[in-house]
């Protein structure tokens, strides 16, 4: 319904912009923060860069002005 992630995103936000289209799909979302368990392991990010994070910042815009629901680079890949 969403073609999963959008693989031009590197580093942040990958799942928000995935949760943003659900929404925009008409999926309501739950917040689970304090009643679920979540372990995340810490380590280095080095491939997080300025550039990484402003790309993402662009394609979330773009997602949220047209509404989007479908990436075209997501797991099928349109011709």
């Amino acid at each position: 319904a969403v073609n999963g992630f959008d693989e031009r995103m590197q580093y942040g936000g990958q799942d928000r912009e995935l949760g943003e289209r659900l929404v925009h799909l008409g999926i309501k979302s739950k917040q689970l923060r304090y009643s679920a368990i979540c372990i995340h392991l810490d380590h280095k990010r080095s491939y997080k860069t300025k550039e990484s994070i402003d790309k993402n910042k662009a394609i979330r815009r773009e997602v949220a002005k047209l509404k989007s629901s479908w990436t075209d680079f997501g797991i099928k890949k349109t011709p």
